[in-house]
């Protein structure tokens, strides 16, 4: 997948022409940000509140990626709180305000290091199979990148699947990075609004 650089706010992403850009929603390749607004992109549209963008990206990384859900979460007082996620279905209970021990979760593996951004086949992998998110979910597979906001928060972008996916590679993780980084004004402007 291409990057482009949006024609409004400058933001240079992984998106296909066309797409809207994951910041301020306008279309990749348009043809002017006049234009762009009379279609209700812009300054004053809900789609540049936090949630709109944040919604907008993870769902390019669950379509792009062909994984059951996309969701940022953020890690507090011990615990992997969902704050935004969009998906299927297949995997229950992972919705906004989902919440678990870090201890429990994937992403702290990821974090303290045991781990690297893909685990392709959680149920079988030694490494995370016990853990408890892992065995109450029926998850296949897992990828994601970290964010350190503005404020120090500590946040994941992750997507996961419900069965196994041997196909995830390091372009993978090239395409969330370039996505989480995208996330960073939006998710520091909620930080900022919370």
């Amino acid at each position: 997948m291409p990057y482009h650089t949006c024609p409004r706010c400058g933001l240079r992403t992984y998106a296909i022409s066309g797409e809207e850009c994951p910041r301020c929603g306008t279309p990749l390749g348009a043809p002017s940000r006049a234009a762009a607004r009379g279609r209700g992109w812009g300054p004053d549209a809900s789609a540049d509140e936090p949630q709109g963008v944040v919604e907008r990206v993870l769902a390019v990384a669950r379509r792009e990626l062909k994984m059951d859900v996309a969701l940022l979460s953020e890690v507090r007082d011990g615990r992997e709180v969902v704050l935004w996620a969009v998906g299927n279905e297949r995997i229950p209970g992972v919705v906004a305000g989902a919440a678990a021990p870090l201890r429990d979760t994937i992403c702290q593996r990821l974090l303290d290091g045991s781990i690297d951004s893909v685990v392709h086949d959680a149920a079988n992998d030694p490494r995370v199979r016990d853990l408890p998110t892992v065995r109450g979910t029926g998850l296949g597979a897992y990828i994601g990148v970290p964010l350190t906001g503005a404020s120090a928060r500590r946040y994941i972008l992750c997507c996961l699947a419900s069965e196994a996916r041997p196909d995830l590679a390091e372009r993978d993780v090239r395409f969330l990075r370039g996505l989480v980084e995208s996330l960073r004004p939006a998710v520091d402007r909620a930080a900022g609004a919370a």
